[in-house]
């Protein structure tokens, strides 16, 4: 019998390729199948029901999730500047699997959904009001970071950038920079220099 972890795995592998491809429309028997699991109720062992899978499927392809492991994994006094790097890397690991780009639309147009938007709550509230903002104002207060933008903003306006480049990979199929220009970019945008 397989372990509880790689069975969970291997469902959520199949929910995120059928609901990348088909959103919420994906029944439990796509995902099963998709999963390689001959049964529904198997499903159902792990979440009960559809609703709590694509929770679970949407908060590991939010943006927002891919910021609050950045902030996760950071060791204590990382250096405030250091992490626009380690922000754009995250995002083009996760987006440039191109199912990760679909989930996160098939999220998004289903956004007037109370699971969506709590997911999305939970997650905006954790990563702007807290660490974004606060990484913004510590980058300030040593003057890595420019000091005539609020820190919120400043934080939003990188998520924003973040997120913009997400859209014209999904919509283009590609971008006009590569990850060091966007680092780049991204820096200039904080330093003002």
């Amino acid at each position: 019998m397989e372990d509880k972890a790689s069975t969970r795995d291997q469902i959520m592998a199949g929910a995120r390729r059928m609901f990348a491809e088909k959103g919420f429309r994906a029944s439990m028997r796509d995902i099963a199948q998709a999963a390689g699991i001959s049964t529904t109720s198997l499903i159902f062992w792990y979440f009960p029901d559809k609703e709590a899978l694509w929770s679970a499927v949407i908060q590991e392809a939010s943006p927002l999730e891919q910021v609050q492991h950045v902030f996760d994994g950071l060791p204590p006094g990382t250096d405030p500047a250091s992490l626009v790097s380690r922000l754009v890397s995250v995002y083009f690991d996760v987006y440039g699997d191109p199912d990760n780009r679909r989930i996160l639309f098939q999220m998004l147009s289903h956004s007037s959904q109370d699971s969506v938007r709590d997911v999305l709550r939970r997650q905006l509230t954790r990563v702007m009001e807290q660490e974004m903002a606060d990484w913004v104002r510590r980058g300030q207060q040593i003057q890595a970071f420019r000091q005539d933008v609020p820190a919120d903003f400043l934080a939003q306006a990188v998520l924003g950038i973040l997120f913009a480049l997400v859209t014209r990979w999904h919509v283009e199929g590609h971008l006009p920079w590569d990850q060091e220009d966007v680092i780049r970019h991204v820096n200039r945008l904080l330093n003002d220099r």
